[in-house]
């Protein structure tokens, strides 16, 4: 065969694209697998959509379109590294495992196989997510590699859950028993809720203690009985790491915090038993390192060597008054007035607590005063609308209200959700069914399973037919509910239902999830993103995208505009990351949310690449890309740990950015480790788009890898190690005419150079960002870009000082242990050039660096060690080649110091040009009020004789 010639074997695995069919596999002998009848899917009758993608119809408002995952082949690379790790954890996956709760749930036989565990446990109100994940992962596997255990172990869930729902579809209308109310009481000061030991406690929020270091917890009980370990409160994400209050370690009440179990349990130990039968007020404080117990307003305990706080615990979603972590007796007995302080009161005031409701004042995190007489909401007095829920456990669950219910849990969280009934007693139940309908969709789409389109449009009609009889207020009041709310991207599998069916009851559901206020703020460009959950929102924008794709409003695209500008770069870490506890923070405050252990949660990159990716398609952008490389490179390749397993995907749930930070691999069950199952089966969705119409090309990403665009004949090679390698190598087989575009990376600059077969080619981005190549390229043709990368900082938007290292798309972090930041001096070694890396010697492996005894590496190795992601600048005087002025490098109110001013006009071709810049630039800081005419004279004699390199 020649080179320019395609085999059929070729053309049915890559036709799918210019046949306007679904994609076609072949799997490990070479046999082509046919996908479904496209007649079994027909196009919605007004998408006017030409052709598919990835086994989904092509909007005809793209202007970019990627190509089949199967069309794309990843080249080794640390893109292969990583996710051929994972792919060895997906091969060793049970399949009865993945089933495990959905049978359970449908009444069938579980084959003795256990749950996936973590948050998919046998119990857990999010139990059925992770499946849907595994389903996504095991789909991209297929068609990223051709190796038919993938497609056969997903075509054995898919079965599985066909037979759970035909099951379930038995049990329609079945009745069922209302779980028992929560019972409230006469108070110490007013109401009280009763906790009658039977299972009943109370759910805090998340990120309810997220990054707290002094505090008060205050509050009063009447036990009706003495329960060993039950809990007053614990606050956790485990029995590793929690921090928790019993009323009675079998000689008195305990605190205790730690990070590593039992045995490494930090604790104050009371000094006696309290009482049953009447009420006991109860206090802890932390300040500094002094822990107190208060009983009854008097010292019961104390511990002045307490090293841990709520902040070493990350971000615990088990914060709860009346449980424990271990599973432990429920609290037995009333409570009342629960005080939250972010700081330790003094005795007077904790004794002042003790005389009436909100005696020394109220806790300004939270205030439960317990007065409500009804329902589950326990209502929040400090002014937060931190509103807790009562769990009162479940009653006898009825059978689905319609066909096509498939849930690894029975109907009833979806029940509460229109209840409006709040996190934890409920856990976004249309999140994992999201996560289930999604992963279905990928079955067909990608593998052409037609039994997944038939079970996931089931569930789409019982979707329809709970939601399109709520009344839009009500709908806006479950979408507004902080975790119970969370719907993931349900707009968008309802929408892409619909592009497969035409059935226009998925697009009316889908417009049942705009989030109404949320949209309309942000089609406004009112940023209102300041302490709503992260997660939560960025995958709804998606969905607004496909909305608008399949013929909503213009507003649905807008909005979807807006808000990727309000995160990029307004609230995005040097890694590409989001978030901090979980949650949006205020716009533009990078160093003020900088913790140890919550920021950016793996989740919301995964999302916001989807957005990015999916804003591309509309108007092809570098911006986009630029941002989507930021996140890949860094925290998503740094998202999973660089060693094998096949028991754990070793995958992180933040990647935390703060000083001295580590991240934590694992997370088997939770929602970023599921999302991380799908991050390393998929590096090659985004390395080429091609146009709509015409024959245009977007290299956007320069990954080795090799595309096969058999529409035109042409197979183009990219070859390299990017981003260990700063160039890669086009290699063309086949002839046609391609308008070539290739990315210029923001970091790059004019840097980026390009020789075809040996001839450098003029390099000149337009607008978008993209350097246009538009020839008829030949079989043989070779394309040599180079981006050769430089040293540069990123500063943080509200401390100029507190910066990142880059080296062209790689951040760079500081290897050490200390929680205080990294100081780093660098313009004392700049030559003309400007270059910092100058400021650098070489490390010991590629692409590490040591700076000042600091060794630097690449953020995307995956380890443990403890690292400095940003970094406080320090360079107090004005320095030249080491020559130091004695002039203090004051800063202009602009945040620039001199030395920032004068770098910025770098570089300089010769001694002359510096000496004028940095005569200029003082001349500048003088008429500032910033330099004397005296120091004047003292910077520029200082650069005169500093002994300046070139280079």
């Amino acid at each position: 065969m020649t080179s320019n010639t395609f085999s059929r074997r070729q053309m049915l695995r890559f036709g799918a694209v210019s046949a306007g069919t679904l994609a076609v596999g072949i799997n490990t002998s070479g046999t082509a697998i046919a996908a479904s009848d496209p007649a079994a899917s027909p196009l919605a009758a007004g998408s006017g959509a030409a052709g598919r993608v990835n086994g989904l119809p092509v909007p005809t408002s793209w202007k970019a379109v990627p190509f089949d995952l199967q069309q794309v082949r990843l080249a080794p690379s640390i893109f292969t590294e990583k996710r051929d790790r994972i792919l060895a954890y997906a091969r060793a996956y049970p399949v009865d495992r993945i089933l495990s709760n959905f049978r359970r749930t449908a009444g069938l036989d579980t084959k003795g196989s256990q749950p996936p565990g973590g948050w998919d446990d046998a119990t857990g109100n999010l139990r059925g997510h992770y499946s849907g994940h595994l389903m996504s992962m095991l789909a991209q596997a297929w068609a990223g590699t051709g190796e038919q255990l993938f497609r056969d172990k997903l075509d054995a869930v898919v079965a599985g859950l066909k037979e759970c729902q035909d099951a379930l579809t038995t049990q329609v209308g079945r009745p069922g028993t209302p779980p028992p109310p929560a019972t409230w009481g006469n108070g110490r000061f007013g109401g009280g809720l009763v906790l009658t030991g039977d299972g009943q406690y109370v759910g805090l929020p998340d990120a309810t203690i997220d990054g707290l270091s002094d505090f008060t917890i205050a509050f009063w009980a009447n036990l009706r009985e003495l329960r060993t370990w039950s809990r007053a409160f614990d606050f956790g994400t485990g029995t590793r790491a929690n921090m928790f209050l019993t009323v009675d370690a079998g000689s008195g009440p305990r605190f205790a915090i730690t990070t590593t179990g039992a045995g490494g349990e930090q604790r104050i130990n009371g000094s006696s038993r309290l009482p049953t039968g009447r009420w006991v007020h109860l206090a802890v404080t932390l300040r500094g390192q002094v822990g107190t117990l208060y009983v009854d307003g008097a010292v019961a305990g104390t511990n002045p060597g307490m090293t841990l706080k709520p902040a070493d615990l990350g971000a615990p979603k088990n914060n709860w008054i009346g449980r424990s972590q271990y599973g432990d007796a429920t609290l037995a007995g009333t409570v009342d007035e629960f005080h939250l302080f972010d700081r330790a009161l003094d005795g007077s005031e904790v004794a002042a607590l003790t005389t009436a409701a909100g005696g020394a004042g109220h806790g300004n995190l939270a205030w439960y005063p317990f007065d409500a007489t009804s329902g589950t909401v326990v209502a929040d007095a400090s002014g937060r609308s931190w509103n807790a829920a009562v769990v009162t456990g479940e009653g006898g669950d009825p059978g689905p209200s319609h066909a096509g219910f498939l849930a690894a849990y029975p109907e009833t969280q979806f029940i509460k959700l229109e209840q409006l009934v709040t996190y934890p007693a409920i856990w976004a139940p249309y999140y994992t069914c999201h996560k289930i309908m999604r992963g279905l969709l990928d079955a067909y789409a990608l593998t052409g399973n037609a039994t997944a389109l038939e079970v996931v449009r089931g569930m789409g009609e019982w979707v329809h037919s709970r939601l399109s009889r709520l009344p839009r207020e009500q709908l806006d009041r479950m979408w507004a509910l902080y975790i119970a709310g969370e719907y993931g991207g349900m707009n968008e599998v309802m929408a892409d239902l619909y592009s497969l069916t035409g059935d226009e009851r998925f697009m009316e559901t889908a417009r049942c999830f705009d989030n109404t206020q949320l949209l309309a703020d942000c089609v406004a460009d009112k940023d209102t993103l300041d302490g709503k959950h992260a997660n939560q929102h960025i995958p709804q924008f998606i969905g607004y995208l496909r909305t608008f794709e399949q013929g909503g409003d213009a507003s649905y695209r807008t909005a979807t505009e807006h808000f990727f500008d309000m995160v990029v770069p307004h609230r995005t870490y040097m890694h590409g990351g989001t978030g901090q506890g979980e949650v949006f923070r205020a716009r533009d405050k990078i160093a003020g949310t900088i913790v140890t252990t919550t920021n950016a949660e793996s989740c919301a990159a995964y999302n916001m690449l989807k957005v990015a990716r999916n804003l591309f398609f509309h108007s092809p952008d570098a911006r986009y890309m630029d941002y989507y490389e930021k996140a890949l490179v860094n925290q998503i390749l740094a998202s999973r740990e660089d060693s094998d397993s096949t028991s754990d995907p070793l995958v992180t749930y933040m990647v935390p950015v703060g000083p001295g930070a580590t991240r934590g691999y694992g997370n088997i069950g939770t929602c970023c480790g599921g999302t991380g199952l799908e991050n390393h089966t998929k590096y090659q969705d985004s390395i080429y788009f091609r146009a709509a119409q015409g024959r245009t090309l977007w290299v956007n990403l320069y990954i080795p890898s090799t595309l096969d665009w058999t529409a035109l004949g042409v197979r183009v090679a990219q070859s390299g190690d990017y981003p260990r390698e700063q160039r890669s190598t086009f290699t063309f087989s086949g002839s046609a005419v391609i308008d070539l575009r290739l990315r210029v990376p923001a970091w790059a600059g004019d840097r980026f150079t390009a020789t075809i077969n040996g001839h450098p080619q003029p390099v000149h981005p337009g607008a978008d960002g993209y350097a246009r190549l538009n020839r008829r390229w030949r079989d043989g043709d070779t394309l040599v870009v180079q981006f050769p990368y430089a040293m540069q900082v990123e500063k943080a938007i509200d401390d100029p000082t507190l910066q990142a290292l880059m080296y062209g798309p790689v951040a760079l972090i500081g290897k050490a242990a200390q929680t205080d930041y990294l100081p780093v001096s660098l313009y004392g070694d700049v030559p003309l050039s400007g270059d910092l890396g100058a400021a650098f010697a070489p490390g010991k492996s590629a692409m590490t660096f040591e700076n000042n005894g600091i060794r630097f590496e690449p953020f995307f190795l995956g380890n443990a060690e403890p690292y400095h992601a940003y970094l406080r600048r320090s360079e107090a005087n004005i320095v030249f080649a080491k020559h130091d002025s004695g002039v203090a490098n004051r800063v202009h109110e602009d945040g620039r110091s001199f030395l920032d001013a004068l770098w910025s006009k770098a570089p300089f071709k010769t001694d002359v040009a510096f000496e004028r810049a940095v005569d200029s630039t003082s001349q500048e800081w003088h008429t500032a009020g910033l330099l004397s005419a005296s120091e004047v004279s003292v910077v520029k004699r200082t650069a005169a004789s500093a002994p300046m390199r070139t280079a």
